[in-house]
């Protein structure tokens, strides 16, 4: 594809209205060179499989993780150092922390989206800027193995319902992963800190945090509920807290995929996000390190894939402590852009924020960690480190699936033009 067609196509989808994406958005599962058996739409594509590009890639990549500009972080209470900048999925956790791995024909690869950070306001202003959304993917993709993920094609890991079409040759597989454990910290520090924690400064004191597992005994606190940083009656148990952190989290990993989701629709691919699988022997596959709980030995914890995505705690560190100093530096120090969204001198901005932590905040933290990971022999206690919840495939559509069963409307006018928009000398298929 020349330079002056990527641009053309690029701007096409830029353009693409939001209201007609969302309306237009269908599961469209069918793919140049699938079969499906079963059901009321048996049917075998006289197509080759055709993968996606690198360019038809890279730019569901810039829609599910793209760098958008810096935040606002125009609330009562925002980090005074910000780590990364603004992506185009939102993130409830001051950190980010969701890797998107994907596989095709050609290898297995991950962006980190941490990896980059914003120059200003707003990333991309005019329509010659556009052409940057592909760096994302051009310049921070990272092969990790050769060849399509051996993802095995049985229950399970596969739910029966996806077995025909899940991870098929031709189709790129988007599977973003989150980590729980710096969420959970972030969450402890900031809940237990009666002085300077963010969430309960101003409010009495902090979150008296029991293992409801162990007769809701103090999680590690009992220091800091003699001293009064944390307040008895603001009794937070341990799975509560570990649920949460995950809702903190597994926001990320459904917008990213559906912001991809919604891409396809402008560009004219197939495709759906789906969850019917079970995870453990998917992380396996990607290379996750896994450690096994004094609860469930039978089910190993996937704490991380070394050198891309590693949780806070062990093996990663030699305990608790150090995993909790290194959470302190990501989530207080940040890595962030030198331009500011706001007007005022950095120094007044600055000094209107509450400090986190406290000495005894931090020393408070640990405690609970170190519980947890002691009492558990893993962190967290109850759900895995490393989340992967959910896939979404894109791929090129067999129309004469659609035109055989279908009334015209299934696919869109998108979707209709595709192959000679995109691949030219394919468009007979």
């Amino acid at each position: 594809m020349t330079q002056a067609a990527e641009t053309e196509l690029l701007q096409r989808v830029w353009d693409y209205p939001l209201f007609a994406a969302l309306y237009g958005r269908r599961s469209r599962r069918f793919a140049l060179g699938f079969e499906i058996a079963e059901g009321p739409f048996p049917y075998r594509s006289r197509h080759a499989a055709l993968p996606l590009d690198e360019f038809e890639e890279a730019l569901l990549v810039a829609a599910g993780t793209g760098v958008s500009g810096i935040p606002l972080w125009d609330g009562s209470r925002p980090p005074a150092v910000r780590y990364g900048d603004g992506r185009t999925f939102g993130s409830t956790a001051h950190g980010r922390r969701t890797a998107l791995f994907f596989t095709n024909d050609r290898g297995v690869f991950v962006i980190d989206p941490t990896d980059v950070t914003a120059s200003k306001l707003a990333e991309i202003e005019t329509r010659d800027e556009r052409q940057r959304t592909l760096a994302l993917y051009r310049q921070h993709r990272k092969q990790l193995a050769d060849g399509r993920l051996a993802i095995p094609r049985r229950v399970p890991p596969l739910f029966g319902h996806n077995m025909w079409n899940c991870n098929m040759p031709g189709t790129t597989l988007f599977m973003p992963v989150c980590d729980v454990s710096l969420a959970l910290i972030s969450l402890i520090l900031s809940l237990v800190d009666g002085e300077a924690g963010r969430y309960v400064h101003g409010h009495g004191g902090g979150m008296n945090i029991i293992d409801d597992r162990r007769g809701g005994c103090p999680a590690g606190t009992e220091p800091w509920l003699a001293s009064g940083l944390i307040d008895r009656a603001k009794v937070l148990p341990l799975s509560i807290l570990e649920r949460q952190a995950c809702y903190f989290m597994f926001s990320e990993p459904a917008v990213i995929c559906h912001n991809i989701f919604l891409a396809t629709e402008a560009m004219g691919l197939g495709g759906w996000m789906h969850c019917g699988f079970l995870s453990f022997e998917v992380m396996q596959a990607l290379g996750s390190r896994m450690v096994g709980g004094a609860d469930q030995p039978a089910y190993p914890n996937p704490v991380g894939v070394d050198g891309v995505l590693e949780g806070f705690c062990p093996p990663y560190f030699a305990n608790m402590d150090a995993a909790v100093d290194a959470a302190l530096v990501r989530i207080s120090r940040g890595r962030a852009s030198e331009a500011q969204p706001y007007t005022m001198p950095p120094a007044e901005y600055r000094d209107a924020i509450p400090r986190a932590p406290s000495d005894a905040g931090l020393a408070c933290t640990k405690a609970v960690c170190r519980y947890i990971q002691q009492t558990y022999g893993r962190f967290p206690a109850s759900v895995d480190t490393m989340h992967l919840m959910w896939f979404m495939q894109a791929h090129h559509l067999d129309a004469d699936y659609y035109r055989k069963f279908f009334h015209s409307g299934a696919l869109g006018p998108t979707h209709a033009a595709h192959m000679a928009a995109w691949h030219g000398d394919a468009a007979e298929r």
